[in-house]
């Protein structure tokens, strides 16, 4: 019988669970809700999933959680909506809540790990994950291997500078329209489209729908997204030179999104193309949806053992 694993999702609303056999098979599946307000909260949650899987036999524990992650020490520095953690020995405390070895490492690079391993850039040697949300998320795989950075950080792509006059008053989110996320999030890019028809809020499906409908405030709406997207993939390129661009989130479902991308990365990098002394990136859509937390979990833990 092949060997089973437990792997978590924490997020700020539910933690996601599932058993998993070491190829990535998902065998069970469930979540609770997440208690992000205290240390003793958060373990109390962990508690209830150990008691969700008590009939299942498992190695080891993965986690992908928020936050900026040192997965190879098992420190969360920080922990997203989980305001309490401060350079917390996360894979110790949770391990000890299920008594098996435990990894952890940050949700976004578990996104492009999921990719690497059995997804979008499992053919490449190098690559990133954009995945459009209220932010950014994702990564950047260097070499086979997910680039961490040396300090836990790398692909931090939310805060990537479009606009660097911004920094003169100190970088943070009260200046989002300056950064990368306040340009091509799929938060971002609703937003301007509500601004442009006067509504309170809008969501990716009314967008889309309309935007493929002709409608000209959302293909204005998009046709900058993509701009911005490939504007950013080509200053990206000059500093690392992927091969492979995978995107994914809600909104790359339509197959638009990738397109969009796609289309306009090749107009941004044709006409320099006899100049820039880097190649230009494919760009794909992302193999994995909601489970690529779980998957990319999985798969730094299974590597851990290596």
């Amino acid at each position: 019988m092949a060997q089973q694993y437990l792997v978590l999702d924490i997020g700020g609303t539910f933690i996601k669970y599932a058993i998993m056999d070491e190829a990535g098979k998902l065998v069970h599946q469930g979540k609770v809700p997440a208690q992000t307000k205290s240390e003793e909260g958060t373990l109390e949650a962990l508690k209830n999933v150990r008691d969700a899987v008590l009939d299942f036999e498992v190695e080891g524990v993965a986690i992908s959680m928020p936050g900026r992650i040192d997965t190879a020490a098992g420190i969360a520095h920080t922990g997203g909506a989980f305001r309490w953690v401060h350079d917390y020995p996360a894979a110790q405390k949770y391990g000890a809540v299920f008594g098996k070895p435990c990894t952890i490492a940050n949700d976004g690079k578990c996104a492009a790990s999921a990719e690497n391993w059995k997804g979008a850039l499992a053919d490449v040697h190098s690559g990133a994950v954009l995945v459009l949300g209220t932010g950014i998320g994702g990564g950047i795989v260097i070499n086979d291997r997910v680039w961490m950075g040396a300090t836990g950080g790398a692909g931090e792509l939310s805060l990537f500078i479009t606009e660097h006059s911004a920094l003169k008053g100190g970088l943070g989110w009260g200046n989002v329209d300056t950064m990368w996320s306040g340009r091509i999030s799929a938060a971002a890019i609703t937003k301007k489209y509500a601004f442009a028809k006067g509504l309170q809020e809008a969501d990716g499906v009314t967008l889309f729908n309309a935007y493929e409908a002709g409608e000209e405030e959302a293909k204005a709406v998009l046709d900058e997204f993509a701009f911005q997207a490939a504007a950013g993939i080509l200053s990206l390129q000059s500093v690392l030179d992927l091969e492979r661009y995978a995107i994914g989130g809600g909104i790359s479902a339509r197959p638009e999104t990738t397109k969009l991308i796609a289309d306009a990365v090749d107009a941004v990098f044709a006409p320099s193309m006899d100049f820039l002394p880097f190649g230009k990136p494919e760009i794909v859509t992302c193999k994995f949806g909601n489970e690529a937390n779980l998957i990319g979990a999985l798969a730094f833990h299974l590597s851990s053992r290596e």
